[in-house]
């Protein structure tokens, strides 16, 4: 119990003696020292013959108000893996001030200034727009195409208008979307037209070529049939001269010569054969 109260004591004895002390003095082996300025730290305590010596902080610490402290306090390390970027680099005085990547925006404050944590700004996608950018204190913010509208890349700023198929003549045969145009196709009175004048165009030719190839062979035949008709007169005109230039025949001799031949195409008979029927 009595150790219990030298205990409150003790303690009730320091919180009067620190509060006794002026704002730049800190307590310190009984009694109430000056402080070190800021980018300092305290070398070595004041004593009844001294007063507090003071040391430069160290590269890489810092102190940014009079204080009694042993030692400086470390910089703060701006991770890239969470998102930061050194803003204002350490100084004896003054801690490191991170900010967020390019491309990313603060999503926690740090204490005293600056951000402690960055996130990336958010994508708009196709088949939506960029309502506002991102900044390095706010995320992109993305709305949707409306309809009538699409877009076909990420971050767009604008949607482009569906594609009016009439305008061109055409008609539409594929509805558009938020990603993807209208798809046209030609009008199919049109086409037929065009098919019809094509075909006609074939035919024509086709029966032009037939036409004159027609004509070309009944031509040459017409030539071929001629030049046979002109030989036939020609033989015609010819026999008759060649037959009146034959001598006359003469009928005695005409029949003593068919009589020979007669004679000789007749079978011949035998002597023997004859004496036989004789006897």
């Amino acid at each position: 119990m009595l150790s219990s109260f030298l205990m409150i004591l003790f303690f009730v004895n320091i919180k009067t003696a620190v509060s006794s002390c002026a704002p730049s003095e800190f307590f310190v082996d009984g009694q109430c020292c000056p402080m070190c300025s800021p980018g300092s730290s305290v070398f070595r305590a004041c004593t009844q013959d001294s007063i507090t010596s003071c040391i430069p902080c160290t590269r890489g610490t810092y102190t940014e108000e009079p204080n009694g402290l042993l030692k400086c306090f470390t910089c703060k390390n701006c991770d890239e893996a969470s998102g930061l970027a050194v803003l204002h680099k350490c100084q004896l005085q003054k801690n490191t001030i991170c900010g967020p990547l390019t491309g990313y925006f603060c999503s926690g404050k740090a204490r005293g200034g600056g951000c402690d944590q960055g996130q990336k700004h958010t994508v708009c996608r196709a088949g939506e727009r960029v309502k506002s950018q991102g900044t390095a204190e706010s995320d992109t913010r993305c709305e949707g195409c409306p309809e009538g509208t699409f877009s076909t890349k990420d971050m767009s700023l604008n949607c482009t208008a569906w594609t009016d198929c009439a305008l061109n003549d055409k008609v539409k045969y594929t509805e558009g979307s938020s990603t993807a145009d209208v798809q046209c196709q030609e009008n199919s009175s049109v086409g037929l037209i065009v098919g019809l004048i094509v075909g006609l165009l074939f035919v024509s030719f086709f029966v032009g070529a037939g036409v004159f190839i027609y004509l070309k062979i009944k031509g040459k035949l017409s030539r071929n049939q001629s030049s046979e008709t002109e030989d036939k007169e020609t033989e015609g005109r010819v026999l008759p001269i060649q037959e009146s230039m034959l001598p006359a025949p003469n009928n005695a001799n005409h029949r003593s010569k068919a009589a020979a031949l007669t004679r000789c195409l007749q079978p011949k008979h035998d002597d023997r054969s004859i004496r036989l029927q004789v006897s």
